[in-house]
């Protein structure tokens, strides 16, 4: 896959002049398309013999990540780059990469539309740009499934999850999201795009309040799925 990518997408590496043909085939892939009951599915599920039933209560139909996501691995740095740096076109490109990767596997299909974790607006204009509508711009722009930015905000400015503990995550993002105009959602299959899944928290109070959407059913992409 990673010969046919490269002779189709030159002109796209080009534009990451730092990221080489070599290095962008050795990212660390999780194959998690193809596993059901995966690492991020147990992540967001808690796992377990209850893992199908809390699936059906979520409405959750599959999750997966595209990568793994380590400290001191030279992804962070590209992470970083996408999240911090001024540097959101990483997102879209590998946005399109996953696509390229998973297609065969399905599972885009029947995806009505993309949602992408919202930030809040603060951090947004702080930021200039929100990096998981990059990703979902990369997906969108060969699947050709909608983006919605409007249906789902979050309206709680919460401190990085990255510093809290266990229990403090949990906190840290419940009640941070709301919905409008659910009816608008009614019976839809919705993709929620994140960059990074750690514990799941975040994705899961998303979850919780888009269940507002009557008879939708959602699958879950993250860019990265830390170890």
């Amino acid at each position: 896959m990673c010969g046919a990518y490269i002779s189709n997408e030159q002109a796209a590496l080009e534009h990451i002049e730092w990221i080489c043909p070599k290095c962008w085939c050795r990212l660390p892939r999780t194959e998690q398309d193809v596993i059901r009951e995966n690492d991020t599915e147990t992540a967001l599920t808690g796992g377990g013999p209850q893992m199908v039933a809390r699936k059906h209560a979520m409405h959750l139909n599959r999750a997966a990540a595209y990568l793994f996501y380590e400290k001191g691995h030279p992804l962070q740095r590209v992470i970083h780059k996408m999240k911090y740096a001024d540097q959101p076109e990483l997102g879209f490109w590998l946005g399109r990469q996953a696509v390229l990767d998973l297609q065969n596997e399905n599972f885009f299909d029947e995806i009505d539309v993309i949602v992408p974790m919202p930030l809040h607006p603060k951090r947004m204009r702080e930021r200039g740009y929100n990096q998981s509508e990059y990703i979902a711009r990369g997906i969108s722009e060969l699947t050709g499934i909608p983006i919605d930015t409007t249906h789902v905000q979050r309206i709680k400015n919460t401190p990085k999850q990255a510093l809290q503990d266990g229990e403090g995550r949990k906190s840290n993002v419940a009640d941070a999201f709301a919905v409008n105009h659910p009816e608008q959602m009614y019976g839809k299959h919705i993709l929620v795009v994140d960059d990074l899944i750690t514990t799941g928290e975040t994705m899961r109070s998303c979850l919780k309040v888009m269940k507002r959407f009557r008879k939708a059913t959602f699958s879950v992409f993250a860019l990265c799925k830390a170890r």
